[in-house]
């Protein structure tokens, strides 16, 4: 996913802000360093917090996490 505007849809700003849960949850990767800790934190599991980074994704149209077998990391999206 990019964050260029020409492949971002066309849908109203207030229908792209992730809910407060799930800003919480990339707060929690920034301070882990780790979905799995990150989802543990915020009491969901593993598989619910990828699912909901990749919606949020999705819905963003950016990239939010590098993922890696050592960790994730917030990008500069």
């Amino acid at each position: 996913m990019t964050g260029d505007d020409a492949h971002t849809p066309h849908i109203p700003l207030a229908h792209r802000v992730p809910d407060l849960g799930a800003l919480e949850l990339l707060l929690a990767v920034a301070r882990h360093g780790s979905l799995g800790r990150a989802a543990r934190d915020v009491g969901i599991t593993q598989p619910a917090a990828s699912s909901r980074v990749r919606s949020m994704e999705r819905q963003l149209g950016v990239t939010l996490l590098d993922r890696s077998p050592r960790g994730s990391r917030l990008t500069d999206a």
